[in-house]
């Protein structure tokens, strides 16, 4: 796949630029003291629900929304086929990444299990291709699970 200098290049980047992030929320966990966690269990409130997409399979989706409900705050999305534990209504997250700022900065934090991994139903496709001809609810793919996702965070998250 990636033969070419740019295409290892590109490869060792993303790779750089994840392990950067993961290290970054370290380093913020250890300055604020190790107390992310404590923040977002007084700060957030969990809801976990199973989200129907168009051809009626559930996509498990754990929502935390912030306790205060003075303004609106954009959703910020991770769907993963790697869990979105810790699974049950009260048990928390202890982070929000990349960094700890930004559970401090005010979003709607989603996580979902993408199309038959963990806890979301259907059949687990590793990189499901686009289909771009679609003619019926059965023609799923990565984006009309996240468009079906995201009409209905819309529709029922205030």
């Amino acid at each position: 796949m990636a033969r070419n200098g740019v295409g290892r290049w590109v490869l060792e980047m993303a790779a750089a630029t994840c392990v950067a992030a993961f290290a970054a929320n370290a380093v913020c966990a250890q300055e604020d003291g190790g107390d992310q966690a404590a923040y977002i269990r007084g700060h957030y409130t969990k809801h976990e629900y199973r989200i129907p997409m168009r051809d009626g399979v559930k996509l498990y989706t754990a929502v935390y929304t912030p306790i205060d409900t003075s303004t609106s705050y954009p959703f910020m999305m991770l769907r993963t086929p790697y869990a979105c534990n810790p699974y049950g209504a009260d048990r928390y997250t202890d982070w929000f990444g990349p960094t700890a700022d930004f559970a401090r900065d005010g979003y709607i934090f989603v996580c979902q299990d993408v199309r038959g991994r963990m806890m979301s139903e259907g059949e687990f496709v590793n990189m499901r291709p686009h289909v771009s001809d679609k003619r019926g609810p059965r023609d799923v793919d990565e984006s009309t699970d996240t468009y079906d996702t995201i009409e209905w965070l819309l529709a029922n998250v205030e």
